[in-house]
Formats: C-alpha cells, sequence, structure tokens
C-alpha cells in the first residue's frame, strides 16, 4: 500500500456530491489546503499543489464510474457523503499516487472528516 498517502488540510472545493462533467468526463473531486503535515507529504512525494492566497492547495479526484468515494466521520464510522460540508471541515482524505507519467497528481480513494467546521450541517442540495 505504499503507493496511498493520507493528505490533512481543511476544505476549500467540494465536488463529491454532483461530479464535474469536462470534455465527456465525470470526476468526483476534493480540494483541500494543506495543513503542514499534509503539505509536508505532498512535497516529499512530489504532488502537484497550487498556492492561493498564502495556503498551499491540492485536488484529488475520482473518476464517476468508481463511484463516490466513501466518507468517514471522526470515528471512523462510514457516514453519507453528505456528512462533508461545502467547505471549512477539517479532513483527511487517502489518495493514491498515479502511475509516471502522472505520478504528481493524486486519486481520491476516501474521506475522514476530523472537525466540523464552525456553525455548519450536514449538506443539503434542497437549499441549492
Amino acid at each position: 500500500m505504499s503507493d496511498y498517502l493520507a493528505l490533512t488540510g481543511e476544505v476549500v472545493f467540494n465536488k463529491i456530491m454532483n461530479p464535474d462533467n469536462f470534455m465527456g468526463q465525470s470526476k468526483y473531486s476534493l480540494t483541500i489546503a494543506l495543513d503542514k503535515k499534509g503539505k509536508k507529504e505532498a512535497e516529499k512525494n512530489g504532488l502537484h499543489t497550487e498556492d492561493y492566497k498564502g495556503n498551499t492547495q491540492i485536488t484529488a479526484k475520482r473518476k464517476a464510474e468508481f463511484n463516490q468515494p466513501d466518507v468517514y466521520n471522526s470515528l471512523k464510522e462510514k457516514v453519507e457523503p453528505t456528512h462533508l460540508s461545502l467547505f471549512g471541515d477539517k479532513v483527511t482524505m487517502l489518495v493514491k499516487k498515479g502511475k509516471p507519467p502522472y505520478d504528481n497528481y493524486c486519486y481520491l480513494e476516501r474521506i475522514r472528516v476530523e472537525e466540523k467546521a464552525e456553525g455548519s450541517s450536514d449538506y443539503d442540495p434542497a437549499e441549492f
């Protein structure tokens, strides 16, 4: 399981409920602002990150044909994907490094919500 990495940070952009469609491909994605530990892990493994307003961000994707990634709460119990807020939750995402020549990208396997964002509740698509 050496190709798997645990990256930690805060959710910036969540496309887990509805996958993005781009040029005929549907993918789930999660972008997080990496904390110090997550940033160190991403850099050590040569993953592609972006700097935005002083934060280092990383996006992990998963093809829709592989279904939604599993979501767990802080007690490591499997929960509905709606448990993950649109932004602000502190999470750990398990990702798999790509194979060369895509080894600087990562693919989303599962997500654990370590701490909910202050004042947030489970995502309700009916609100949008």
